[in-house]
């Protein structure tokens, strides 16, 4: 990893003023020694995901645009914004803070950045003169512990949008009930804790496969097959299981049969990108049963190209043609 440019800005709890910054040359100074060291290692301490959260129905988000701006074109009148942000969302109890963005290469090559953010301290500077001591009390002591900071990173490929997931860290805290501030995930960088793309894809995929097995009308059964063939079309878009029943205009009663079968149920508004290698992976299948007997069956996201269905009354006709390629005989359906 290579760090290549450096920002400090100095923050106050919730000051009308631009915050105060300064483009901090790289050299073999301890700070930048420290900072360094952070920049290197932010993919490993950096270990909570998040995601930025989109703004209503949009896929966009400020605190994403901001950083892809600083990311395409770096300066320190164009970071100035974010160190703003912050200053605005923090609260006396946060206090006076100092900001430091790095903006560098990655391991991968791709360019990286990480925004840390150091609290203020109150403390004692004693100098020692030819023949007295000066003591004197100050209260915009940093840096006292180098292990004390709120971080975040994200990794950009220099695709326009794509700058969705991060990883941030918050080691300040030291209690068990919050992994990480509010006001660093969810007020400053306007995100949320993420789950993986796969994971998430796949506790949605197994819900919608309960839901079906659970529902107990053919509406609600045609409305979640329809939204499976077309959930292809999704990928990598970022949304919430409970969104993904309103990308796809499910009725309340689908709706509340899809989140029921949630597991746990607490994350029915958790956000995640789509993964459809890892839907295919659930969801390989569409199968319909007729009461004549007939099981008809194909790749859930192909089943309307194999298949030419027609309506006679109150009942389907399912058509396919091709070569038989296999025969099987199976014990259950």
């Amino acid at each position: 990893m290579a760090l290549e440019l450096l920002y400090s800005f100095l923050t106050y709890p919730k000051k009308e003023e631009a915050p105060t910054g300064v483009d901090i040359p790289l050299d073999d100074s301890k700070l930048c020694l420290m900072l360094r060291g952070i920049f290197d290692n932010a993919n490993k301490d950096c270990n909570v995901p998040i995601l930025f959260t989109s703004e209503g129905t949009k896929q966009k988000n400020i605190v994403m645009d901001e950083v892809l701006t600083l990311l395409s074109a770096p300066s320190l009148e164009v970071a100035q914004p974010l160190a703003t942000r912050l200053q605005c969302v923090t609260n006396g109890t946060s206090g006076m803070g100092l900001m430091f963005i790095c903006i560098g290469k990655g391991h991968s090559g791709k360019k990286q950045i990480v925004m840390s953010r150091f609290p203020a301290d109150e403390g004692i500077v004693a100098e020692r003169g030819e023949d007295k001591l000066s003591v004197q009390f100050v209260d915009q002591v940093f840096l006292k512990s180098s292990h004390a900071y709120k971080a975040v990173t994200y990794t950009w490929s220099g695709i326009a949008g794509d700058l969705w997931n991060g990883h941030a860290v918050d080691k300040q805290i030291n209690h068990g009930t919050k992994s990480i501030a509010d006001y660093w995930i969810v007020d400053f960088l306007q995100s949320d804790f993420a789950t993986s793309p796969a994971l998430g894809t796949k506790r949605l995929a197994n819900a919608l496969k309960n839901a079906m097995k659970a529902a107990s009308d053919q509406q609600t059964k045609a409305e979640i097959a329809s939204a499976t063939q077309l959930a292809r079309n999704l990928s990598s878009k970022a949304l919430s299981i409970a969104g993904f029943c309103d990308e796809f205009h499910f009725s309340e009663k689908t709706k509340k049969t899809v989140l029921d079968n949630v597991d746990p149920a607490r994350l029915i508004q958790e956000k995640f990108k789509f993964d459809s290698s890892e839907f295919s992976k659930v969801i390989a299948f569409k199968q319909v049963e007729l009461d004549s007997g007939a099981v008809v069956s194909a790749p859930a996201d192909k089943f309307s190209q194999c298949f030419t269905v027609g309506d006679e009354g109150d009942q389907k006709t399912y058509t396919a043609k091709g070569r038989v390629i296999d025969q099987r005989l199976k014990s259950t359906k």
